[in-house]
């Protein structure tokens, strides 16, 4: 795969998109669609007929409470994953793509950062080494701005895969006058959706999600064996001129099932993407693949290398390579990018592949379709799908031993990458990248890689360590690093929001805005107001 993504990145920006095209193409003409017991069909012939199959119906569901006009977007605080009780449930749930074991967080309003606060969490990250510059910018700009419900209540928001831990569902619902389409098979989760919904969600903001009375008469609808009628289904409860966010989540630990699930959502989102010719795509990008990176990161990994212990050295030379391998080496010859294998064996060649789909359809759209596309890379993240896992769960127990390296807990890393997104929202006059870059430059605009880009090691020659670490009881699962973290305040001493609220007015405020820019003085009437107030 490594020596694919070299080839990918080192031909021209063009042959690379036809590479990405022809990839897509591969992928669609190997999927089949079974219409009856006798006819087999390819998948991709079938969704250009979506009106021809049963149409889904829909229900809608308002919030209970009244809309907050001071509303602020919440940072979940990664400080309270140890204290947050975490419940563990076994569930037959045909909902969970990803596992029959769900393992969920308890947040509450009280474990969510507001205002300064939240900005001092993103500058503890962003000194940590997780998250890039242009990913602290956009998340502040999200989490100071105090007029989000204005920005965001014309679009509407489709989520494949609403039920996701890592997506932004409940981030969104919770923003007045939101509209949002989920698309999720029924079962406990969508029901536990739904109760977020009903009891936290504002009576102005609307969610819309589909019914199947062949499979789910209670709601809900399978990605995978309806893709065309979701399709259809998105098309109907949209209109041309609409602001659609299409947002693809849906995830399979089922290897096999996952490339089927991304695939089908790769073929639902061609389709909206050409009959709404003006929808912003947001897509997730992970960073336990093979990647192509800036060159600066592998200046990095070499400076963390050189200060890692001696002994360190001496495992790599004694196993010969398979332990503690180097991650990057600076190229002197290339200074446009730098080429990182950071995927598992653990997850498997059929995880790469899913990946590497998704990110061929966001440089198709982004480069040939010109139509926005947002997706920067998203931490490693103790998510259901991952932690059901022994192998990968302690693997990213043990990441923090490996400075800047840390997994995020799922209600941390939902938040910071939803508050990433809607800042790429309220920033599409931005220029587009210019062809002569790399496509892959892209997935760095935002990017928060949870410090793999950095880390002077490979993850697969660390994973064994990282497992040995991770099984160990000294430091409690979900262990976020001091240095991960803002400096802790001292006893009675008022949060950054509440000290910026105390302090004084200055008085020469009003009389500098008095005086004109350019020198002349200010009418009478506007002079009398600010005196007046």
């Amino acid at each position: 795969m490594q020596e694919f993504t070299e080839l990918h990145a080192r031909v021209s920006n063009e042959q690379s998109l036809d590479m990405a095209q022809a990839g897509l193409d591969a992928v669609h003409d190997l999927l089949l669609w079974r219409l009856d017991a006798r006819t087999v069909v390819p998948a991709k012939d079938v969704f250009i007929l979506t009106k021809s199959f049963k149409k889904l119906g829909t229900i809608t569901l308002m919030g209970t409470k009244p809309p907050d006009i001071e509303f602020q977007f919440g940072l979940a605080n990664p400080a309270a994953a140890n204290t947050v009780v975490v419940e563990e449930e076994s569930s037959n749930n045909p909902d969970v793509f990803e596992t029959e074991t769900e393992a969920t967080t308890k947040y509450t309003t009280d474990h969510y950062l507001y205002g300064l606060d939240a900005v001092s969490q993103i500058n503890a990250w962003y000194n940590y080494g997780v998250l890039e510059t242009s990913a602290s910018v956009l998340a502040k700009t999200t989490l100071m701005n105090t007029h989000l419900p204005a920005t965001l209540c014309r679009k509407k928001f489709v989520l494949l895969g609403c039920t996701s831990e890592l997506g932004p569902a409940r981030s969104l619902l919770l923003i007045p006058g939101v509209t949002v389409l989920g698309v999720a098979r029924g079962g406990k989760r969508l029901d536990d959706l739904l109760d977020f919904v009903r009891y936290n969600a504002p009576d102005d903001t609307t969610f819309l999600y589909p019914k199947s009375e062949d499979y789910y008469p209670n709601g809900g609808a399978d990605l995978l064996i309806q893709g065309p009628a979701i399709a259809q289904w998105v098309l109907d409860q949209t209109k041309e001129d609409d602001e659609i966010v299409l947002v693809p989540l849906a995830y399979s630990a089922d290897g096999e099932e996952h490339v089927r699930l991304v695939a089908s959502m790769d073929l639902i989102l061609q389709r909206v993407l050409r009959q709404r010719p003006s929808t912003i795509l947001w897509s997730y990008t992970s960073p336990l693949t093979c990647m192509v990176v800036p060159p600066t990161a592998a200046t990095m990994a070499l400076q963390r290398r050189n200060h890692r212990p001696q002994y360190e050295q001496w495992a790599n030379t004694l196993t010969m390579g398979k332990w503690l391998e180097p991650s990057l080496t600076p190229d002197p010859n290339n200074h446009d990018y730098i080429v990182l294998n950071a995927a598992l064996s653990a997850q498997g060649p059929n995880y790469v592949l899913a990946q590497t789909i998704k990110q061929w359809r966001c440089m198709l759209t982004q480069y040939r379709e010109h139509q926005h596309v947002s997706a920067p890379f998203c931490p490693p993240t103790r998510t259901a799908s991952m932690i059901v896992h022994d192998k990968i769960a302690n693997c990213l127990e043990g990441m923090h031993h490996f400075e800047p390296m840390l997994a995020f807990g799922s209600a941390p890393a939902s938040t910071l990458m939803a508050a990433i997104f809607i800042a790429h929202l309220q920033l599409l006059n931005r220029q587009v990248p210019d062809l002569d870059e790399s496509p892959f430059s892209m997935f760095w605009d935002g990017a928060v890689h949870g410090g793999i880009w950095t880390c002077p090691y490979t993850l697969e020659s660390i994973s064994v360590i990282n497992y040995a670490l991770g099984k160990t009881t000294y430091y409690p699962k979900g262990y976020v690093p001091p240095g991960a973290l803002p400096p802790p305040r001292a006893e009675g001493e008022d949060s950054a929001e509440e000290e910026a609220s105390k302090k004084p007015i200055d008085p020469n405020v009003l009389l500098t805005l008095c005086d004109s820019q350019e020198g002349k003085p200010m009418p009478d009437s506007v002079r009398e107001r600010l005196d007046f107030l």
